[in-house]
């Protein structure tokens, strides 16, 4: 799998292309007019390093405690939960991999917003700058928010106003940290996805080393008399769960203009990060499955905390809270750091107030981060982030389908010629992508 994988990885030259652009004239009228401002040399540049713990940190909430009991309730198919964790891993490589080939395509672009700019109308551009700035990325960062006050809870007994005042406080010292200093926010962010990643790997040794699991719960399944039709349909509304877990590993490239390396960096952080997060899913999926039975899972809300005390005891609630609030802490901040930079970004090309824009010294867009700020505690306090919960992926997918179908058909209309670069894995990538895309809003539009 992973040879496969590093494969369509090489078909890929990373590097800055030029264009032969004879003939392109519809096409590079919007692309040679197109100029985004000129940035200030940042104070600090993110690394790898960085950027791996903003696609893990971003990816990894609390759905790697949940989301197995969802998904097994759907498929009830111990073995086939591995499928749909390793395509919808592949599924969101590829994805990747495509916003690698923009970026690599226009080396002028900051993030997904300037891509819409490079290959769709301007107003595509304000649509997709209402869906990430008000409702994307704001609604998913409340909500991993409220998920770490809830289970602060467990220590401290919360009411409803506990709860949503945790959930400010916060929002409100991560946004400190990062308008205060960049290169403690980004100390910050590795640590806790290190230490995220670290305890996710103990969970697994806890649930596997004591023995007291059955390798016969992978044979368990349900779905013997299931005809194909309902198998198929059962497995991709299971891999919506899943992808709903991997969601976020694009929020990354919003920050190319302050990574060492550019694209090629970010390119490689996110292929990196989604297959360390791929495998920690597969870990922890296959430890629960080991310690516990498919029905036990489906009955479980909280199929960690189940596992643990069926292996270690009672104490089992408290190390997995502990994780939970590691975990959250770290996707709250990745979700902030991006957002900001998008958020500054849309102002720049003038779609929202030049108040959004503005940088301190340090040329962090503290404006952005308070506005942000601001614009998440109202979400808190009228508790409206729960109307659009279930419509967030949806917003995700729409944006990523019309991208890449409008990347495909520039690509091959305007018979793009990019040295080095791989055609038909390209063109391969933004097929599979776009079909996985379609079928999932026609899914959501039947089931809604």
């Amino acid at each position: 799998m992973q040879l496969s994988l590093l494969s369509l990885l090489s078909a890929y030259n990373l590097e800055p292309t030029t264009y032969n652009n004879d003939n392109n004239d519809n096409y590079y009228n919007n692309y040679n007019n197109y100029n985004p401002s000129l940035q200030p040399a940042r104070t600090y540049q993110l690394s790898f390093t960085s950027c791996l713990g903003i696609v893990i940190g971003s990816i990894i909430g609390s759905g790697i405690f949940m989301v197995p009991s969802f998904m097994i309730k759907i498929l009830p198919s111990p073995m086939m939960l591995f499928a749909v964790w390793i395509v919808a891993a592949i599924v969101s490589i590829i994805g990747g991999l495509v916003v690698i080939g923009m970026g690599t395509a226009f080396p002028q672009a900051r993030d997904l917003l300037d891509y819409y700019h490079m290959i769709f109308p301007k107003w595509v551009g304000y649509l997709f700058n209402l869906g990430s700035n008000w409702i994307i990325n704001p609604f998913g960062t409340v909500i991993v928010g409220f998920v770490f006050a809830e289970y602060l809870g467990y220590f401290f007994p919360l009411d409803p106003i506990g709860v949503k005042l945790v959930t400010i406080a916060l929002l409100l010292t991560l946004t400190i940290i990062n308008t205060l200093n960049m290169e403690i926010a980004d100390r910050f962010q590795i640590l806790f996805t290190g230490t995220k990643v670290f305890a996710i790997i103990l969970l697994v040794v806890f649930l596997l080393v004591p023995g007291k699991g059955s390798i016969q719960h992978f044979s368990m399944n349900e779905i013997g008399n299931w005809n194909t039709i309902k198998i198929i349909g059962a497995f991709f509304a299971a891999s919506t769960g899943a992808l709903n877990a991997f969601d976020g590993w694009y929020l990354v490239s919003h920050l190319t203009p302050e990574v060492k390396g550019g694209v090629k960096t970010v390119g490689k952080s996110i292929v990196v990060g989604l297959l360390i997060c791929m495998s920690l899913y597969l870990l922890t999926t296959f430890a629960y499955q080991f310690v516990l039975t498919p029905h036990e899972i489906a009955n479980s809300n909280m199929v960690a905390v189940t596992a643990l005390e069926k292996v270690m005891g009672g104490w089992a609630p408290a190390l997995v809270t502990v994780l939970i609030l590691i975990s959250t802490t770290s996707s709250v901040n990745a979700f902030l750091i991006s957002s900001s930079r998008l958020m500054q970004s849309t102002a720049e090309q003038k779609m929202l107030p030049a108040l959004f824009k503005y940088k301190n010294k340090k040329q962090i867009p503290v404006a952005a981060f308070w506005i942000i700020f601001i614009f998440q505690t109202m979400l808190v306090i009228t508790g409206t982030y729960e109307i659009l919960l279930d419509f967030t992926l949806f917003v995700v997918w729409l944006f990523v389908t019309v991208l890449t179908g409008g990347f495909l058909y520039i690509y091959i209309r305007e018979k793009l010629v990019l040295p080095g670069f791989r055609r038909i894995p390209m063109i391969l990538s933004c097929i599979i992508l776009l079909a996985f895309g379609v079928l999932y809003l026609l899914n959501f539009f039947i089931t809604f």
